[in-house]
């Protein structure tokens, strides 16, 4: 891995870690911003690796937080060794593994028929569901997984579910470097067209009808699988990495 993209991977790491801290002692942005003398904004782009955050802010944050400076740098070589572990600018994708997948539906009968159609997909695939937004971007932040399931693959997320609704859900994952990688498909019971180009234009990656008939949607979701896990390559089914 070269300088400037370990240095970057670093900088990610640190942005998590902060982050993870702060909501773990229930501070919000403007919380941690108030105790730093800074703008909310500014912690988002410590948090998200957009500014780089210096020593000497590292020691202040440490104290605030409760936690000593070399707290923000615990577990880094594991991370980077995950992060870079093939290096040369061949990807090699992987066809064997399961596609993973996070399911956001709120309604029993749609999860039972999408776990269905998921089942007799001619490929395997591992599926985990949560049921409102706020679930959704806590699990894909890693605060309130209550099972052992793999960073997704793909996000199929219904726009009508409570707490966040799915737009603002789409908004939130796309502003998020750690998560925003992870294709979002929407999957919805109407398509309205101008929710349509919403969604696209906050870099949804489709946007699927849910239709009557269970044997067409078992097509559509069959069809889905094949060509997330074997027609395109994403960076959770890579064996390398470019630099």
């Amino acid at each position: 891995m070269s300088e400037s993209v370990e240095s970057k991977v670093l900088d990610q790491y640190i942005g998590k870690r902060l982050r993870e801290k702060r909501q773990k002692l229930g501070f919000t942005l403007t919380d941690l911003a108030e105790k730093l003398a800074v703008s909310h904004q500014q912690i988002q782009k410590y948090e998200q690796a957009q500014s780089r955050i210096s020593a000497i802010t590292l020691y202040q944050l440490g104290e605030i937080l409760g936690v000593e400076p070399s707290y923000f740098f615990q577990g880094f070589s594991a991370f980077q060794k995950k992060c870079g572990r093939i290096q040369g600018d061949v990807i090699v994708p992987d066809r064997q593994s399961s596609l993973n997948v996070l399911l956001i539906e709120d309604d029993a009968a749609d999860e039972l028929l999408a776990r269905r159609a998921f089942a007799e997909a001619s490929l395997p695939v591992n599926i985990f569901t949560v049921h409102d937004g706020v679930a959704a971007l806590d699990c894909l932040r890693n605060r309130s997984t209550l099972v052992d399931f793999p960073r997704p693959d793909i996000i199929l997320l219904d726009l009508n579910i409570p707490k966040h609704d799915g737009s603002t859900v789409l908004r939130e994952i796309k502003r998020d470097r750690e998560i925003s990688d992870i294709p979002v498909i929407i999957l919805t019971n109407s398509i309205n067209f101008q929710e349509m180009i919403s969604c696209y234009k906050s870099y949804a990656a489709g946007y699927i009808c849910k239709p009557f008939d269970f044997d067409v949607f078992q097509k559509s979701i069959d069809a889905l699988v094949r060509y997330w896990a074997l027609t395109v390559v994403l960076p959770s089914r890579a064996n390398g990495v470019l630099t």
